[in-house]
């Protein structure tokens, strides 16, 4: 499904029953939806699941300029889109950047959020000290019009390859390729920009909250327990073994915590 938004045309996904209380699932930077593919069949299976892929990734828009790729103009689309395909409340999940968008969802209205899953984020700095004056450094000097975007290893790359079909990696390869260059650059900065930060702010969410992270996600897996305690009914969860994306790596575990949440969420 598409639906347009603010300008754009955000292109989604909705799986499972037409009744109930609907599962979303916010992608992070330079991801889409179909990060989340492998598991909506079976989270669908008794709930409806919905998924977006955010302005300048996987199929919706590129606009092909700096302005309108800001944290807070993904916030206000992802709004946009809820209100518009939605039936909130919500139970809502955001991953790495996708978590610091849905917390700024559910800061700006509470009321289109039942739950909240905030896995392998931060509410505060994305980097290590050690670190994060490099990654600011290149996201300034990245030039969006002749620039590629560096393809890093990691050990992660490894899990992935090996424990996800090669169905999805292709299709995945072709959504990575497909993020605009300008988005990259725009969101980038932002990310690593203290004034995105809402850390301060984590009291005033009051929905049920589970911090989910992998047990190798540093340095996001080190600020999980002062997320969980930040807001006002939170519980951390850590998948053991895990890095960055424990939905491809270790996606039993994944689901089961997931799963989990929206059990102790309705409680």
């Amino acid at each position: 499904m598409v639906t347009t938004v603010n300008g754009v045309d955000l292109a989604g996904g909705r799986a499972g029953p037409d009744e109930g209380r609907e599962l979303v699932l916010c992608h992070g930077f330079t991801g889409s939806s179909h990060d989340f593919a492998l598991s909506v069949p079976s989270l669908a299976a008794t709930r409806p699941v919905l998924t977006v892929d955010h302005r300048g990734h996987g199929e919706s828009t590129k606009t092909g300029r700096l302005d309108g790729y800001t944290i807070d103009q993904l916030v206000a689309d992802f709004i946009a889109w809820l209100e518009a395909v939605a039936h909130p409340p919500v139970d809502l999940l955001g991953h790495s950047m996708g978590g610091r968008v849905v917390l700024g969802v559910t800061l700006a209205r509470p009321d289109l959020v039942h739950s909240l899953v905030l896995m392998d984020t931060t509410s505060a700095g994305f980097g290590s000290d050690d670190i994060v004056g490099i990654v600011r450094d290149h996201f300034a000097k990245f030039d969006p019009a002749t620039d590629g975007r560096p393809d890093l290893p990691s050990d992660e790359r490894s899990l992935i390859d090996a424990r996800t079909p090669a169905d999805w990696q292709a299709r995945k390869a072709v959504m990575d390729a497909a993020v605009d260059p300008y988005a990259y650059k725009g969101l980038g900065v932002d990310l690593f920009d203290e004034r995105t930060e809402v850390d301060g702010r984590l009291g005033e969410i009051t929905c049920p909250t589970t911090v989910l992270a992998g047990s190798k996600d540093h340095p996001l897996v080190d600020h999980a327990d002062a997320m969980g305690k930040g807001v006002a009914n939170g519980r951390v969860v850590i998948i053991d073994g895990a890095y960055h994306s424990p939905q491809l790596t270790h996606r039993a575990e994944w689901e089961q915590a997931l799963v989990d949440h929206l059990i102790w969420a309705t409680a």
